[in-house]
């Protein structure tokens, strides 16, 4: 008995730190299972700016916490001010070319103040917001002033200088989408990327000073 309880000391920790490493590899199943199901209906076409829509993604999570508050009727781009444990974030981004290119020239090259960048299209965000952080939200935060639509949809991406992805998110789109990197073809002038972005935090797996660290997914289409 003695040596069981000397060894307990041990091993116990272990148990337990198996335990919520496991029951965190089963979440990250189900948040890469839910955050490709949102990513696949987005680019055909779903409008996560209606309630029915988070509806949809809040079935589609069951068991993962995540609230969108009561119901709403028209569009919402950003319905965050909810509790519960999990935040969805959706991006449509286009890669705007030189002011060369057929875009800067559709409304003239001296207008095109996003030129050789990355653009917001369109934005939608809904959970709770206290989640987000460059972590959570690798896309950045639409900066203050940008003209967009209740459904998301960014006005003038090409001459706001405010649809613009912001640093650090648009250095890590440069080093992933404008170099042909693993045989992939970089993306060109008005090429359009659809990106879901999950998030669900694990309060329920802790065990002491063991606790669950949360669950993040990123698909791209």
């Amino acid at each position: 008995m003695l040596e069981f309880a000397l060894v307990a000391f041990l091993f116990i920790p272990v148990l337990m730190g198996s335990f919520v490493t496991g029951m965190n590899l089963i979440r990250s199943i189900q948040v890469n299972e839910v955050c490709r199901d949102l990513a696949d209906i987005y680019i055909h076409g779903g409008d996560f700016s209606t309630y029915s829509m988070q509806q949809l993604a809040q079935r589609l999570a069951t068991g993962l916490g995540l609230q969108i508050g009561s119901s709403f009727t028209g569009n919402s781009n950003s319905n965050t001010g909810n509790s519960g444990n999990g935040l969805i974030t959706v991006t449509q981004m286009e890669y705007v070319g030189p002011t060369t290119g057929s875009l800067c020239t559709s409304v003239g090259a001296g207008n095109c103040v996003n030129h050789d960048s990355y653009v917001y299209l369109e934005r939608i965000q809904f959970g709770n917001s206290t989640l987000a952080s460059a972590t959570t939200v690798t896309l950045g935060t639409p900066t203050t002033g940008i003209t967009i639509s209740s459904a998301g949809v960014v006005q003038n991406p090409l001459t706001d200088s405010h649809a613009k992805i912001p640093d650090p998110a648009q250095t890590s789109m440069v080093n992933m989408w404008s170099d042909s990197n693993n045989g992939t073809a970089a993306l060109v002038d008005g090429q359009v990327v659809y990106i879901v972005e999950t998030y669900f935090q694990s309060p329920d797996l802790a065990l002491g000073s063991l606790s669950g660290q949360g669950v993040y997914a990123r698909y791209f289409f």
